[in-house]
């Protein structure tokens, strides 16, 4: 906090800024004028919060310099100093509304209670003022998000217009900024991002849709429109994080959303165009979706019957999306979503195998949540890889044999899963059934199980996302205590043991 003490006699000047501890109030920068003139100077330079000054100095009086403060500091507070008490300058003083008015010679403890006073009624301004500024902020967000709702009450819409001072009857431009940084901590700043509309003469409001997204709405008078694109322009120089999704031009309050929903279609752009900061609405085309409702069908049909063109297919489904880019990313990734999710099955041993070798906790999640169409490529290779590997080990068995382990895989948590089980499912005898499976794989069916559990338990083990007790019940085994003693008979290792080693 600023404070300007302004008298002609040095004495006093300088005797004020020694003898008073000035930080106690809060005060850390003092400054000093020797006449109402150079104290006006100061003033209009420096904005101090307290002004304490004589009421008779050279060049300008008190009163005189007090009276043009108004308009080169209007937040500074008055306290006066004079030994001169006749009535016009009381009555001056009052009508300038200082804050306190101290008789000369100075007494030391007067000065400091109107310097304590000032400061007091400075911090109730101040949180007037915040709380203000709060209520109205949040007032500007609250409107910011009615706009882009449509059938929206219309006379809240009104009365929060006329609240926050933002125009009614314009042309506005609503666009979405999109915070690009991976990092959890990354915000984008709404409040930084109002300065500098308005810092560039727009009347704008904004609401945050998350904590990366934020919906601007810009005012705009008819020829403002090419000013602002300009304007987005220099934000996104400034801001190398951020992309920003333009809307359609709204000619009215109600068409406002409209904007907001151009400007999401926009921005849901990025995820083909992850390389673009700026991007605008394009009308999806009915050629581009022949694509899209095709897909499903032909996926199902060749995993049946030709389940080793999975990576082509794949990559010709992806060149296709890449060129087209017109699918809305929300239909796009519902089908990658599927189709991952068929591949998967809740098979443990697949998911295992994914988390280990490509670091995908949750392949079917980070598909949906996919920021762009290379990185949805990237995880769905990677399930169609570990998928038909899986697929690969089966291949050399019978038709019969393939669906056994196929039975095998579905149900191995079913700490009961068993020949009986199996061959009843199968509607066929055990003896038949065992006798069959022995011949083509070399084991029985029940050290398949075990086999296949203990594979699986492997698997989870290498990661330290799982407790052991936890793998116990995801593998099948009746208890903890009966898996470690299984896991031990086939690896002579403990769980924990092979867990280090690896």
């Amino acid at each position: 906090m600023r404070l300007l003490i302004a008298d002609d006699d040095d004495y006093t000047r300088e005797g004020l800024k020694e003898n008073i501890d000035w930080e106690l109030y809060g005060i850390n920068d003092i400054l000093l004028a020797c006449d109402g003139a150079e104290a006006l100077r100061i003033c209009a330079l420096q904005r101090p919060e307290i002004v304490l000054t004589d009421i008779r100095m050279p060049k300008l009086s008190g009163i005189e310099f007090a009276e043009k403060l108004s308009e080169k500091s209007p937040g500074s507070l008055l306290i006066f100093m004079s030994g001169y008490m006749d009535v016009e300058y009381l009555r001056s003083a009052i009508k300038l509304s200082a804050v306190e008015y101290i008789e000369k010679p100075i007494k030391l403890a007067e000065v400091e209670q109107a310097i304590l006073k000032s400061v007091r009624s400075l911090q109730e301004k101040q949180a007037q003022t915040d709380v203000f500024r709060q209520k109205n902020e949040l007032a500007k967000q609250r409107l910011a998000s009615l706009l882009r709702v449509e059938h929206a009450d219309p006379d809240e819409i009104s009365r929060l217009c006329r609240e926050t001072g933002f125009p009614e009857n314009k042309r506005y431009m609503g666009f979405i900024v999109r915070d690009r940084t991976d990092s959890e901590d990354a915000e984008t700043g709404l409040e930084a991002m109002m300065k500098f509309w308005s810092g560039h003469g727009f009347t704008a409001i904004g609401d945050r849709l998350d904590r990366k997204h934020c919906f601007i709405i810009a005012a705009c008078e008819n020829n403002d429109t090419r000013r602002l694109s300009y304007l987005i322009e220099a934000f996104l120089s400034r801001n190398a994080h951020c992309v920003i999704g333009i809307g359609a031009e709204a000619s009215g309050i109600k068409a406002i959303p409209g904007s907001y929903k151009a400007a999401r279609s926009a921005l849901d752009r990025f995820f083909y165009k992850p390389d673009s900061r700026c991007l605008t609405h394009e009308e999806e085309k009915e050629t581009s979706n022949e694509l899209y409702v095709g897909a499903l069908p032909s996926f199902y049909k060749l995993s049946k019957e030709s389940p080793e063109k999975l990576h082509d297919w794949l990559r010709t489904l992806f060149a296709s999306l890449r060129e087209k880019q017109y699918p809305a990313r929300e239909r796009v990734v519902a089908l990658l979503e599927t189709i991952a999710h068929t591949l998967i099955n809740d098979d443990r041993k697949l998911i295992a195998a994914l988390e280990n070798e490509h670091g995908l906790t949750d392949a079917g999640h980070d598909v949906k949540h996919s920021s762009t169409l290379e990185e949805a490529e990237s995880i769905m290779e990677a399930i169609a890889s570990v998928w038909l590997e899986q697929k690969r080990q089966a291949s050399g068995y019978s038709r019969l044999v393939q669906e056994v382990m196929r039975y095998i895989a579905a149900n191995y948590r079913n700490i009961d899963l068993d020949l009986t089980m199996i061959a009843d499912r199968m509607n066929l005898s055990t003896s038949h059934i065992g006798k069959l499976f022995k011949e083509e794989t070399g084991i029985s069916i029940k050290q398949y199980i075990s086999d296949y559990r203990i594979d699986l338990a492997k698997k989870l083990v290498e990661s330290e996302h799982y407790k052991m007790h936890t793998i116990a019940e995801l593998c099948g085994f009746a208890s903890a205590s009966y898996f470690v003693k299984v896991f031990k008979a086939s690896t002579d290792m403990s769980p924990l043991q092979y867990r280090k080693k690896r």
